[in-house]
């Protein structure tokens, strides 16, 4: 009924995913989170009539493939608008350390000569949004109805994807607890974040998990150590 392709790209080794019906021929698809590697991801995208490019937010291990896909395909770029406010921080940060912010990875990969940073070659996103997403959102692909889902937390407007039992939840939700919330990070909320979790364990326990980095995990694998998370705070 799905078809999900993953495709690991950039320094976060961030999971690009393709979302299809399993449809003989080129079939529709939405390519989520693409990262980087756009030559890749395009070639990747040949198999499918890509109709559009979701983010799942605006931190730039996840959009930095993000224009040139978009001009590539001529694929609409679809986002939640308070991740403008996200990715201005990332260029700013960029401006102000002459590399990107990798979160809690940032002093390993400098200290190590891998500073992050945008291929020179390849154009920025333009902070264009064609479908903005503000409440949960169905798309059709197809047969196939993909469900966009606002999950705040770890940004302001984060969101998850859900197709036929699996969830791609960008980096609001991973084996072992949710993404990354601190008050180093000001646009992101604990509190928040744990409500989107909270209500993405609501799916049934057979659903699966694709995060934004790493491996897949279910919601019946996860969903016991709620609690657990919430007295940690983190």
């Amino acid at each position: 009924m799905i078809r999900c392709e993953r495709l690991v790209v950039g320094y976060l080794d961030t999971n690009c995913w393709i979302i299809a019906p399993d449809l003989p021929g080129r079939p529709p698809a939405l390519i989520v989170d693409p990262g980087d590697d756009p030559d890749y991801l395009a070639a990747a995208a040949a198999s499918y009539d890509v109709v559009g490019l979701l983010i799942t937010h605006a931190h730039a291990d996840h959009v930095l493939a993000l224009q040139p896909l978009a001009e590539s395909l001529n694929a609409p770029i679809i986002g939640h608008p308070a991740e403008r406010e996200v990715w201005t921080a990332e260029l700013d940060h960029l401006a102000k350390h002459g590399y990107l912010d990798a979160g809690t990875a940032t002093a390993d990969l400098v200290a190590t000569g891998n500073a992050p940073r945008p291929n020179p070659d390849v154009p920025l996103w333009n902070g264009h949004l064609d479908q903005e997403i503000q409440t949960t959102t169905t798309l059709k692909l197809g047969p196939l109805d993909v469900d966009i889902i606002p999950t705040p937390g770890h940004s302001p407007g984060s969101l998850t994807v859900h197709a036929a039992g699996h969830l791609f939840t960008g980096d609001t939700l991973f084996p072992g607890g949710p993404g990354l919330t601190s008050p180093v990070y000001p646009l992101t909320d604990f509190a928040a974040i744990m409500t989107s979790v909270r209500n993405l364990l609501t799916y049934p326990e057979h659903t699966t998990i694709h995060p934004g980095h790493g491996p897949d995990t279910t919601v019946g694998t996860e969903r016991p150590y709620v609690e657990t998370w919430q007295a940690r705070g983190w």
